[in-house]
């Protein structure tokens, strides 16, 4: 098992934030480059990864009341993330990204794919910064 997580604090008020994260029409707005997320017509998502040629349905919940969403795979407990949005001082926020991988996926071991995550992570939180400070 690999837990991986990436912080950033941004310019914009946590309701402004969990307003981007929460509309699944956006997502592929904010998460990494090489990575693709559709909204479903039946309110998930579907997922792919440049590279890996597959397309993973997806589950995902939206929970207004905790500015949280979590996400994972339909097929399969080996993966799961959540992004979490709180609340801080002066018109600001705190971003925490997290992803678990479980199984035998490559981001589970120690190596090139877990540093890329980690680089992805930081990428995706960067992305969403720009979104919602422009």
């Amino acid at each position: 098992m690999a837990e991986f997580e990436a912080e950033r604090r941004m310019a914009a008020t946590a309701d402004r934030v969990f307003e981007v994260v929460a509309d699944l029409d956006r997502v592929d707005e904010w998460v990494p480059d090489g990575i693709r997320v559709r909204p479903t017509p039946d309110g998930e998502v579907a997922a792919s990864l440049d590279g890996r040629g597959s397309v993973v349905p997806g589950l995902v919940r939206v929970r207004p009341e905790q500015l949280r969403l979590e996400w994972g795979s339909r097929d399969s407990p080996d993966y799961a993330g959540w992004l979490q949005v709180m609340h801080a001082d002066d018109g600001h926020c705190s971003v925490l990204l997290h992803l678990s991988f479980l199984g035998d996926q490559p981001e589970a071991h120690a190596g090139a794919a877990a540093q890329a995550l980690r680089t992805r992570l930081d990428d995706g939180l960067a992305r969403l910064e720009r979104l919602v400070t422009a």
